[in-house]
C-alpha cells in the first residue's frame, strides 16, 4: 500500500485539470478514484464548468464502492483514496471512467492554468511537490505565459504578484528594497512561506538570486536568515562598513572596527560572507530605497536597533539617511565652525564648508524649511553669518542705499541671527552660534545708529533725485498704479490689468523674504517674483514715522501723508482710486474684521472673494492682514519661519487672485524688532508707544547714542518730533515679544514684492527678479545655464584646484560653474538621442524636482559617455564629469538616478567603483525610440 504521507493532497487545480482531460476525450461525466490524501478541504460538491461535481475521500474499498453509488446524482464524482492500485478490485474498476487509479500530475494542470502548451527545461527542478505549491498558490487570474510557453521567469512572477504584491515589473534592486519596506507586503510574503512546499520556496529564492543580479545573493541570504523586513534595515548597516564610500570620508575606521561590524553582519545572515563588491550595491540600494520624504519608521527604527546590535555606532555619521547619523555629523561642523571663527585663515572656512556639505548630505538635514531639526538651522544660520563676516563691510552713504543694503543683504543676516537665536542641542554649535551671533549684533547694532543718524537729518522730509528713497506714501503711484496699465488688444480688453495689493501689517523685510520664498516654493499655484524690465525697480520703500500703522499704514493706503485708522484709510484709498478713475462700486479694502467674516465653510469671507473675482469694476483691491503684528503681541516670532500658511488668509488670498489673474503686490506698512529676552533689555522711561517717545523737553544734544532726535513734516506725531528707538534692546513700554515705532532698518524699511502667477503679461513689461539671496547665503547657488543640444562627449570646465569659500561645493551641486554651452559636431546618423531626451516634457519635469542644482551639460556629458562604454563608467570619471570630489561621486549619481528613474524604476545605479546605465530602459522610459 501508498503510505499517505508519500501523496499528494489534492486541490481543485488538480481535479479541474482532470476532468477537463476526460472531456477533451468526449466525456462528459463519469466517476474518478484519484491516488491522493483522503481528506479535501473544499466544498463537498460544486459545480464546475456546467458540470456538478461531488467529492467523496475514502479510505478503504468499502469506502469506495460507497462512493460509486452517488454517481447517479453527479456528472462527475471523484473519490480520493491512499488505496494501492493493487487492491483495487475489478467490480470497482469497471465503474471508473478510465478502468484504473487516477494519479495527480501537476504539470498539465500548471500549464493548462497558464495556457501554456510547452514549458521550460527543468521548470521548478521538475519537482512534483513544487508543482503542486505553486497551483495552490494561485488562481486563475494568473496571466497566460508568452509565446505558450511557461518559463520560470512567468510563473515565480506571478506567484510573488498574486501573494504578495511584488508585481513582474518590480524585479529590481531598487523596487524590490522598496517592496520590503512595505510591512503589509512582507507580512504577506511571511504567511506564503509558511504555508508553501519548502522546495518551492527554496527555488523561489535560487531565481530571485538570478534574478537581482549583484543585489541577488545577498537578497536571498536576508530572506532565508532574517526575513524580507530587514533587507533595507541590513543594507544601511552594510553601508557603515563601505569603506570604498563617498561617506567613509566623514567618518574614517580602523579596520578592527569594521571588521568587528562584518563578522556580526555575517552572523545575522547565517554565518555567509558578502564580498566587498556586494556590500556596496546592497548599501546603496538601501540607502537609495530610503533617500525620499515618505520613509517607514519601522524601517529606520530596525536599522537604529541593528546598529546597536552589531556595534557600528562608531560608524553611524556615515549614513546619509539613519535619523542618529545626523547628531555626529553636526558635531563635526561644530568643531570646524568653532576652529573657522577663530581663525581668518580660508582653509579653516574650507574645513567647515566641507562639513556642512555633509550635514546637508544627510536626509533629514532640510535646511530652510519649517520643519528642520533645531541644530540643522542654528547651523545654516551661524555658517552664514561667519560667511557674512568674512566679506567687506561697506557703508552707504545715502537714506535710499541703506534701505536697499537692508532689503538685499542685512534683512537676510537678521533673518540669520533669529534663526540663530532659537538656540542649538550640540553645546559646541551653541556656544559658537553665540559668539558669531553676539559680533554680528555689535555691527548690526552699528549699522541702524549710522542709518538713524542720516534718518535725523535727511528722512524727515521729502527729497527729489537719483539719491532719494522711494517713499510709502509714494508706493501706489510707484508700485501699483503701473501694474493696471491697460493692455494693448481689443477694446473689451481695454481695461485696467486687476491688482490685488496685500499689506501684512508688521511684516520686516527677514519675514518677507521668508514668505517670497515660499510662495515661489509652491506649485499650486505657481508663483513667481518680477521686477519691472524698463524702470529701476522698487524693492523697499521707507516708512513714515514713527514707524506705527497709524501713520504708515494710512499714508501707504493714502497715497499722501496722512494719519488715521480703518475709516480713514477706506477714504484715501478710495480717493486715491477717484483719481486713477479706477474707483467702482463695492468695498475694496478689507481690514482683518471683513477677513475674518467667514461662511459656508469657504476660505475667504463672501465679500472679499466677491470683490477679487470682479476684475471689471474693482481694479485694484488692498487686503490687510495682520498675523505678524499679532504675533509681536500674543508669540515669540524669533525662529518662526513665516511661511505662506502661518498666515490665516494669505494661502486663500493668493488662490482667489490666481484664479483670475490677479498680479499681488505684497508689501508691509513697516516692519518690527523682536525681543530676545536677555539682558541688557532695557526700559526707558513710561511712554505711550513701545520704540517712540515725545520730544517735548527733550534736548537732541544729551540722548544716548541708541536714541534718536527726528523733526519734519514726514514725522506725524502733532508737533512733528519724536524721539525713535534704534537699538533692538531699547523700549519705552512693558516687556511683548516685539515692537515698532522706532529708527531701526528693521522698522523704517518696507519691502515690496510684485508676484504673477505663471507668466507675466507682456504689455506689464515684467522680467522674472534674480534670486534674491545674497552670495554669502548659498555660495553655491548658481543660475541653471539654458540647455543647449549638443552632440558629443564634452567634460565641463574644472572648478580651481583650491576653492574659495564662495565656491566650496555642497553635496548637491554638480557642475554649476560652467556657463558656457557646449558647442560640438553632428554625430554620425544626424541624431543625439541623449539631447532628445533631455528635451523631453518628462525629464524637464523631473530636472526640476530632483536635479535643480545639477548642470544640464553635465548630465549629457554623462550619459554620452556612458552609453559609449556600453553602460559603465568609473565613478572617478563621474566625479569629473560632474565636477565634485571624487568621494561625492556615489551620492551625485544617487540624486542623478531620481532625475533618470520614472515610477521607481531604476536606470542609473552604483556598482562598486563604477556606475551602471540600463541605457535601454533609459532611452524607452523617457520616449526616445
Amino acid at each position: 500500500m501508498t503510505t499517505a504521507t508519500s501523496l499528494p493532497e489534492a486541490d481543485l487545480p488538480g481535479i479541474r485539470t482532470l476532468i477537463g482531460q476526460l472531456r477533451v476525450k468526449g466525456h462528459r461525466h463519469g466517476v474518478l478514484a484519484v491516488a491522493a490524501v483522503p481528506t479535501w478541504s473544499g466544498p463537498d460538491s460544486f459545480d464546475l464548468d456546467g458540470s456538478t461535481v461531488r467529492i467523496r475521500t475514502a479510505s478503504s474499498v468499502l469506502a469506495i464502492r460507497d462512493a460509486l453509488t452517488e454517481r447517479s446524482n453527479f456528472d462527475w464524482v471523484v473519490v480520493l483514496t491512499d488505496r494501492d492500485a493493487s487492491e483495487l478490485p475489478v467490480g470497482v474498476l469497471e465503474h471508473l471512467t478510465v478502468g484504473r487509479l487516477s494519479n495527480l500530475d501537476p504539470w498539465p494542470a500548471l500549464r493548462d492554468l497558464f495556457k501554456a502548451n510547452r514549458q521550460e527545461f527543468n521548470l521548478l527542478s521538475l519537482e512534483n511537490n513544487a508543482a503542486r505549491s505553486a497551483l495552490r498558490s494561485l488562481d486563475d487570474t494568473v496571466p497566460p505565459a508568452p509565446g505558450g510557453v511557461l518559463t520560470s521567469d512567468h510563473l515565480f512572477g506571478a506567484l510573488a504578484g498574486r501573494n504578495f504584491g511584488l508585481t513582474p515589473d518590480k524585479f529590481t534592486p531598487h523596487q524590490v528594497a522598496l517592496w520590503s519596506t512595505d510591512t503589509e507586503r512582507t507580512t504577506q510574503f511571511t504567511a506564503w512561506q509558511s504555508r508553501t512546499d519548502a522546495s518551492l520556496v527554496e527555488q523561489f529564492y535560487t531565481w530571485l538570486e538570478r534574478k537581482l543580479g549583484p543585489l541577488g545573493r545577498t537578497t536571498a541570504l536576508v530572506l532565508r536568515s532574517s526575513g524580507p523586513e530587514q533587507l533595507v534595515p541590513l543594507g544601511l548597516v552594510a553601508a557603515l562598513i563601505d569603506d570604498s564610500a563617498s561617506s567613509a570620508a566623514i567618518v574614517p575606521a580602523a579596520s578592527n572596527v569594521t571588521g568587528k561590524v562584518s563578522t556580526l553582519l555575517e552572523v545575522e545572515l547565517g554565518r555567509h560572507t558578502v564580498t566587498e563588491a556586494e556590500i556596496k550595491v546592497w548599501g546603496n540600494t538601501a540607502t537609495l530605497a530610503v533617500a525620499g520624504s515618505d520613509v517607514p519608521d519601522a524601517t529606520l527604527r530596525r536599522a537604529e536597533d541593528l546598529v546597536t546590535k552589531l556595534q557600528a555606532t562608531a560608524l553611524v555619521g556615515r549614513s546619509d539617511v539613519l535619523p542618529s547619523a545626523l547628531a555626529p555629523r553636526i558635531a563635526r561642523f561644530a568643531a570646524a565652525l568653532d576652529a573657522a571663527d577663530r581663525t581668518p585663515d580660508d582653509t579653516a572656512i574650507t574645513a567647515v564648508e566641507n562639513a556642512w556639505a555633509d550635514v546637508t548630505a544627510h536626509r533629514l538635514a532640510r535646511v530652510d524649511g519649517a520643519d528642520a531639526s533645531r541644530d540643522v538651522r542654528v547651523a545654516a544660520a551661524a555658517l552664514r553669518l561667519l560667511r557674512w563676516t568674512r566679506r567687506t563691510d561697506t557703508a552707504p552713504t545715502t537714506l535710499a542705499g541703506w534701505l536697499s543694503s537692508y532689503r538685499a543683504d542685512l534683512s537676510w543676516v537678521d533673518g540669520a541671527v533669529d534663526e540663530a537665536f532659537i538656540g542649538a542641542d550640540n553645546a559646541v554649535l551653541a556656544s559658537t552660534a553665540h559668539r558669531i551671533v553676539t559680533a554680528v549684533r555689535g555691527r548690526r547694532s552699528a549699522h541702524d545708529r549710522a542709518f538713524a543718524a542720516l534718518l535725523a537729518t535727511s528722512g524727515t522730509y521729502r527729497t527729489m533725485g537719483a539719491d532719494a528713497p522711494t517713499y510709502v506714501e509714494d508706493l501706489l503711484d510707484r508700485v501699483v498704479k503701473p501694474l493696471t496699465v491697460r493692455s494693448q488688444g481689443s477694446m473689451q480688453d481695454a481695461r485696467p490689468s486687476p491688482v490685488l495689493l496685500i499689506v501684512a501689517d508688521g511684516m520686516s523685510g527677514s519675514a518677507a523674504n521668508e514668505v517670497v520664498a515660499d510662495a515661489v516654493r509652491r506649485n499650486r499655484p505657481q508663483w513667481q517674483a518680477y521686477i519691472p524690465r524698463d524702470t529701476e525697480p522698487v524693492t523697499v520703500v521707507m516708512a513714515a514715522l514713527p514707524t506705527l500703522t497709524e501713520f504708515s499704514r494710512c499714508s501707504l493706503l493714502s497715497g499722501v501723508l496722512d494719519r488715521g485708522g480703518q475709516a480713514q484709510e477706506r477714504d484715501g484709498f478710495s480717493a486715491w482710486l477717484a483719481g486713477q478713475g479706477m474707483r467702482g462700486q463695492g468695498p475694496v479694502l478689507f481690514h482683518k474684521a471683513d477677513l475674518e467674516t467667514v461662511s459656508r465653510g469657504s476660505a475667504l469671507a463672501v465679500d472679499v472673494r466677491a470683490a477679487i473675482d470682479d476684475t471689471d469694476h474693482r481694479p485694484v483691491v488692498a487686503c490687510v492682514l495682520n498675523d505678524i503684528d499679532d504675533a509681536l503681541d500674543r508669540s515669540d516670532p524669533i525662529g518662526t519661519v513665516w511661511t505662506i500658511d502661518r498666515f490665516k488668509r494669505l494661502d486663500a488670498l493668493m488662490s482667489a487672485a490666481a484664479a483670475v489673474g490677479r498680479t499681488v503686490v505684497l508689501v508691509s506698512d513697516h516692519g518690527h524688532v523682536v525681543e530676545r529676552r536677555e539682558q541688557p533689555s532695557v526700559q526707558r522711561g513710561e511712554q505711550v508707544s513701545a520704540r517712540y517717545r515725545l520730544a517735548a523737553g527733550v534736548d537732541p544734544a544729551t540722548l544716548p547714542a541708541d536714541e534718536v532726535f527726528v523733526e519734519g513734516p514726514r514725522v506725524l506725531t502733532d508737533d512733528h518730533r519724536a524721539v525713535l528707538a534704534v537699538d533692538e534692546q531699547l523700549r519705552y513700554t512693558g516687556l511683548k515679544a516685539g515692537y515698532h515705532g522706532g529708527g531701526a532698518l528693521a522698522e523704517v524699511a518696507i519691502p515690496v514684492t510684485i508676484l504673477v502667477n505663471g507668466a507675466a503679461p507682456s504689455h506689464l513689461g515684467l522680467i522674472e527678479a534674480p534670486a534674491p539671496q545674497p552670495v554669502w547665503w548659498d555660495p553655491t547657488r548658481t543660475t541653471t545655464p539654458t540647455p543647449t543640444v549638443v552632440t558629443t562627449p564634452t567634460k565641463p570646465p574644472r572648478k580651481p584646484t583650491t576653492k574659495t569659500p564662495s565656491q566650496e561645493e555642497s553635496l548637491f551641486d554638480f557642475g554649476g560653474t560652467s556657463t558656457t554651452p557646449s558647442t560640438t559636431t553632428t554625430p554620425v546618423g544626424g541624431r543625439d538621442r541623449v539631447a532628445e531626451l533631455l528635451a523631453t516634457d518628462l525629464f524637464a519635469q523631473q530636472y526640476k524636482t530632483y536635479g535643480r542644482k545639477m548642470s544640464r551639460d553635465a548630465i549629457a556629458a554623462l550619459l554620452r559617455e556612458t552609453v559609449d562604454g556600453g553602460g559603465v563608467l568609473p565613478l572617478a570619471r563621474a566625479a569629473q564629469i560632474l565636477d565634485v570630489k571624487t568621494f561625492r561621486a556615489g551620492p551625485a549619481v544617487q540624486v542623478l538616478a531620481q532625475v533618470l528613474g520614472i515610477d521607481g524604476v531604476v536606470v542609473l545605479s552604483v556598482a562598486g567603483s563604477d556606475l551602471e546605465l540600463e541605457s535601454a530602459a533609459l532611452f524607452e522610459q523617457f520616449g526616445v525610440a
